[in-house]
């Protein structure tokens, strides 16, 4: 009897034994899967922030081009960005590969091509502006700074290749992972049935000896039945009191029901939260990995049909007639708008996302102020406009982030310019009031209805949607620069009457 005892204690005990073992080996099995899908994704950002690295030394060489074949300095604005971003790509890059001592080996012979072909930009550059397209082209013609791009066009494709290598058994890792948990789930699951079905078999056993027993006690209860009747004369008192009991317990059981009911709601309520979170969450890592790859996979494009339209309209390889450089001159406007939409739609996500820095130090306004004309002067003299920028104080200094500023103003600007009739007049000005420094533009456009005042900082938001209508954007303009002004402690607003024009105001806090 005791080794029956002990027989069935085991069978009942090893099920639950063995749920743990197979527990334990699936989480052991599910987190090296993630560590293993973590290790893929590290390569992948590995490979593509080399191939961002080579993308903005191309927007270099593309800037350089252009500065050398026309001399203006507008064309130098890729390569100025490509500068800038240049370190942190590759300090990112060190980053990500700080645990592989090859990859950081390649990493240094990178930096040094880099330092190479930066420093033959930068004297090209410096020659055209020194002694003109003569001198520079010598320079090119050296031959070094084709070198240096071979170089790092090979090093990156070594560094892109070792990564891919990696990528390559971190996948086949995760696949032979994954294989392990599905073997050890059939595994598991196989044993809990054999072991369910010897269970079974011995609880039958035990309840057939259950009712031999059963038949014992029927003997038994004769005897107690004798009893039964003294205990009924007690069981009648004990129904009184269990009336009151029932009808305490009835009032329990509504409450509970109510608990429940509210519980599931709030599970329930819970559950789609959750949902609703992780949704979210894969939204919004779909939209960012979207405009990245956007951002590589347009604009390398349209900078090449930029470069390809300058060099057809200087005569390269050979002159074109004034028709030709008049489709010329539309592809390349089409192209600066195409481009001009890209990178506002990116600046909004960025904004939306809140990974905009603000470098934010004490802002001289008169000469800033200044600065601005010179940025828009083309496109004052397309539009014939009246422009001036009114005298201010020359102690005015704001706290606020310079080239944010800046990137507002221009937008109010090129608002105006576009919303104004030809031969209108535009003003800049600044003054102090209650402690803020207040930057105004103001038009002479045809202005803005008052039931659309408010919407106007909002995404994507134009006065005129009509397929006819003559100014173009995306509507991205007004509602990026309230969001820049914010992030700076300030704020963006706008007073407008319709036929008489409109002032939009720029308030930030007073340095000091």
């Amino acid at each position: 009897m005791t080794d029956s005892r002990a027989w069935r204690y085991v069978l009942v005990v090893a099920p639950a034994l063995l749920c743990m073992l197979l527990s334990l080996f699936v989480y052991n099995g599910v987190r090296r899967t993630r560590e293993s899908r973590l290790l893929v994704a590290h390569t992948r950002d590995v490979r593509q922030r080399a191939t961002i690295t080579l993308s903005r030394l191309q927007d270099a060489e593309t800037g350089q081009r252009g500065f050398l074949l026309t001399g203006e300095e507008r064309y130098l604005a890729p390569y100025e960005r490509a500068l800038a971003a240049l370190t942190g790509d590759t300090s990112l890059l060190r980053s990500l590969t700080a645990d592989n001592a090859q990859q950081q080996a390649r990493l240094d012979t990178l930096r040094g091509f880099m330092q190479l072909k930066l420093e033959e930009l930068a004297s090209t550059i410096a020659a055209r502006r020194a002694s003109g397209l003569d001198s520079a082209m010598r320079i090119v013609r050296t031959d070094r700074g084709i070198v240096a791009m071979d170089s790092i066009r090979a090093v990156t494709g070594r560094v892109i290749a070792e990564e891919s290598s990696l990528l390559d058994r971190r996948l086949a890792t995760e696949v032979r992972r994954g294989r392990a948990v599905t073997l050890i789930l059939f595994t598991g699951t196989l044993l809990a049935v054999i072991l369910a079905i010897l269970v079974n078999a011995t609880l039958l056993r035990h309840a057939e000896a259950e009712e031999q027993l059963a038949a014992e006690l029927d003997l038994r209860n004769q005897h107690l039945e004798e009893q039964a009747v003294e205990l009924e004369l007690q069981s009648h008192q004990l129904q009184d009191q269990a009336a009151e009991l029932e009808m305490q317990n009835e009032e329990l059981t509504s409450a509970s029901d109510e608990l429940t009911e509210r519980t599931h709601d709030a599970e329930v309520a819970n559950a789609a939260a959750d949902e609703a979170r992780v949704a979210a969450e894969d939204a919004n890592r779909a939209k960012s990995e979207f405009l990245a790859v956007m951002s590589h996979e347009l604009r390398t494009p349209l900078n090449a049909i930029a470069g390809y339209t300058q060099l057809m309209q200087l005569g390269v390889p050979e002159p074109v007639s004034a028709a030709h450089q008049e489709y010329l001159t539309r592809i390349q406007q089409s192209q600066y708008h195409l481009l001009g939409i890209i990178n506002s739609v990116l600046n909004f996500a960025r904004i939306e996302a809140g990974t905009v820095h603000y470098d934010v130090t004490d802002v001289a306004v008169s000469p800033l102020l200044a600065s601005i004309e010179g940025l828009i002067g083309p496109q004052l003299q397309s539009r014939g406009h009246r422009y001036r920028c009114a005298p201010c104080d020359p102690s005015l200094v704001v706290r606020a982030d310079a080239d944010k500023v800046v990137q507002v103003l221009l937008n109010l600007l090129s608002n105006a310019i576009k919303f104004t009739a030809p031969g209108g007049s535009i003003t800049l000005s600044a003054v102090a009031c209650d402690g803020l420094a207040q930057l105004r533009v103001a038009d002479t456009g045809a202005g803005i209805p008052a039931d659309k005042v408010k919407s106007i900082f909002a995404p994507f938001v134009q006065l005129d949607t009509s397929k006819s209508r003559v100014t173009e954007g995306t509507g991205l303009g007004l509602a990026i620069s309230h969001d820049l002004a914010i992030g700076m402690g300030g704020s963006l607003s706008v007073e407008s009457e319709v036929g008489s024009g409109s002032v939009f105001t720029l308030s930030l806090p007073l340095a000091g």
